[in-house]
């Protein structure tokens, strides 16, 4: 039987006036449970990557239970059927300024992520999140408080094991320069994976906030290869804007899932998507929130117009493990070559460029973001990425 997954991120819970927030969410809990009563959607597990609340704070979490519970309970499930992982915004940037704010060296990144050394980028800088994860899932799993990286969990759904890896990468996060100054820490990563290698799954499932080429140079490379030889299908947030590629290597094939932002005022676009594992290819169904003339989100057919049903279906080939380097370079991430996709003869979707070294036609299948976090408008110049 197939497995079914909802991808929510980028909430951006605000204390405050909420109005405008609550049309937007009560529309989501409304429709997932549309989709699950009507159209036999019903998720078997939530993944939320990130941005749960707008600053880090405590009351801002209070409110972001309130509307997880919520959709929880639309969608049939319960607290443990859901994981999350912080962004950049579930940090305490006053905190931030009295920390390190980056990492010099591939040896000072070694020593920082020694387990036995104390992380108060963790402990203090995102330390409400870390209270509310520990109070929510109370009983269920716990947030490692000295590693990125876990808690590592085989989830059995429907006659199949899923391998679920959480992945921190918002613990130097602090301003509008991120960009290539976050770190994860290898010697986490390689922890996690070989905890994860413990456990036969039919499809492995890491969870991040940021996508990959916003992480320090410093362990990119190690970070990007670990990814690509241990896990099938990686989901982020933090882009703003839905987008998935299949992201092909020697002998197999990483997916990677952006989910756009569950909301981001309703003068842009805010967008989710359904996902459907049966034993050999995922199927993307994408969502967006629609404002008038009734609240309401529904299928998103700006994202594959030329597919049957407007879903996309990526295949997840089972095989040896695999060593290669390739996978979304910056200025091509969840770019998807759609003439490449949609040649069924294609063995897989090469980012970037093909095995002879020629690059594919990229195809405008994702919406883009006209403005940034600040209502700014995009000048098109080239500019180093802005924090979300």
């Amino acid at each position: 039987m197939a497995v079914t997954w909802l991808h929510i991120s980028d909430l951006h819970v605000r204390s405050g006036d909420s109005y405008d927030r609550d049309v937007v969410f009560r529309a989501l809990v409304r429709s997932v449970k549309r989709f699950r009563d009507r159209e036999n959607r019903a998720p078997d597990l939530v993944f939320a990557t990130g941005d749960i609340a707008y600053s880090g704070k405590s009351d801002e979490y209070a409110v972001a239970a309130e509307f997880l519970d919520e959709l929880l309970s639309a969608a049939g499930l319960g607290r443990r059927h859901l994981y999350v992982v912080p962004g950049n915004h579930d940090v305490d940037r006053d905190i931030g300024r009295q920390l390190l704010r980056e990492l010099p060296s591939r040896s000072y990144a070694d020593e920082y992520f020694h387990p036995d050394t104390p992380k108060l980028h963790l402990t203090q800088k995102q330390g409400p999140f870390v209270r509310w994860y520990r109070s929510y899932f109370d009983g269920i799993r716990a947030m490692p408080e000295r590693s990125t990286c876990g808690p590592v969990e085989l989830v059995h759904v429907r006659g199949r094991a899923l391998g679920v890896l959480p992945i921190n990468t918002a613990l130097f996060c602090q301003d509008d320069n991120d960009h290539e100054r976050l770190s994860i820490g290898r010697r986490c990563l390689d922890s996690a994976l070989e905890e994860l290698k413990q456990h036969p799954a039919d499809l492995r499932i890491a969870l991040m906030h940021h996508p990959i080429h916003d992480l320090s140079v410093i362990e990119r490379q190690h970070i990007r290869a670990g990814l690509v030889d241990h896990l099938d299908v990686i989901l982020t947030g933090h882009l703003h804007e839905a987008g998935f590629a299949s992201v092909g290597m020697w002998t197999g094939r990483n997916l990677w899932c952006a989910a756009g932002a569950a909301y981001q005022t309703r003068d842009w676009p805010n967008t989710a998507y359904y996902a459907k594992f049966d034993g050999t290819r995922v199927m993307i169904f994408p969502i967006r929130y629609e404002d008038q003339p009734r609240e309401v989100w529904t299928l998103d057919t700006s994202l594959f117009p030329h597919e049957a049903g407007y879903e996309m279906s990526f295949q997840v080939p089972r095989g040896a493990d695999f060593r290669s380097f390739r996978s979304p370079s910056p200025s091509e991430t969840y770019r998807p070559a759609d003439s490449v996709i949609r040649d069924k003869a294609k063995p897989a979707v090469w980012i970037g460029g093909r095995v002879d070294g020629s690059v594919p036609k990229i195809a405008a299948g994702v919406r883009r973001r006209r403005e940034g976090s600040h209502g700014k408008k995009n000048s098109g110049k080239p500019e180093r990425r802005k924090s979300r």
